[in-house]
């Protein structure tokens, strides 16, 4: 049912983008921006308890407009009072971002962006380690709980900044307010995060990635259409 679902959203996606972009204007330059979180390089110094990557694609599908894919993964792993606990999973981002830089200065080749996401991912968690207090058997210990594989999705309202840094490179930060939407229960024990998200037990989540870019020009338009034009001519 959650698959099926995840398909929807994906699809209902796909089929605004194409809507938009038959009505608007095409960019005259092309352009592939591939990112890399740099943040998530920090984040097992700050909470040693989670490790993992993210990279993006962004795709300049219409003027200012970017459609965008973020895929990443997450574990985590810590050791509590009584317990073990550890859980792994991958996470994709489906997006859109417009820029406001043209609003603000024509001629920077910045980005001021606003935009959002829908998130989702697949993940397990297991247990090791566990000690129980019984009033017949008293104390337990060295009980699991077996990997369970769950699923949730959310939706992100994002806004950030990409300033160039030299050539085709750029470097940015990304703020994300994420509204969970859907969380596969495990009836035996709580997850503790979800990946790509933030703590489990929230609603909401508020999410920051610092990343380097690197912009990849595929084509220009005009060019294309001047080459059609002498072509005729001849």
């Amino acid at each position: 049912m959650e698959n099926l679902k995840m398909l929807k959203y994906i699809f209902s996606f796909l089929a605004l983008i194409t809507a938009i972009s038959a009505f608007a204007q095409k960019p005259e330059r092309y352009e592939l921006l591939i990112g890399a979180d740099l943040s998530r390089f920090v984040v097992p110094i700050i909470d040693s308890t989670r490790f993992g990557w993210e990279v993006s694609a962004d795709y300049e599908l219409l003027n200012d407009m970017f459609v965008n894919i973020e895929i990443g993964s997450q574990n985590t792993r810590f050791k509590a009072s009584g317990y073990n606990y550890n859980s792994a999973g991958a996470y994709t981002r489906l997006g859109v971002d417009y820029n406001f830089m043209k609003h603000v200065d024509e001629e920077s080749t910045d980005k001021l962006l606003v935009g959002f996401r829908y998130g989702f991912t697949t993940f397990y968690h297991e247990a090791d380690n566990i000690t129980l207090s019984n009033e017949v058997w008293g104390k337990l210990n060295n009980q699991k709980v077996d990997r369970t594989w769950l699923s949730a999705n959310w939706f992100e309202a994002t806004t950030g900044m990409r300033a160039h840094l030299i050539n085709n490179f750029y470097l940015g930060w990304t703020v994300r307010f994420r509204v969970r939407l859907w969380l596969q229960e495990d009836e035996i024990m709580e997850p503790y995060h979800i990946p790509g998200f933030g703590r489990a037990w929230n609603n909401s989540w508020v999410g920051v990635n610092y990343s380097l870019y690197y912009q990849i020009p595929l084509f220009k338009k005009k060019t294309r259409e001047v080459e059609s034009d002498k072509a005729l001519s001849k």
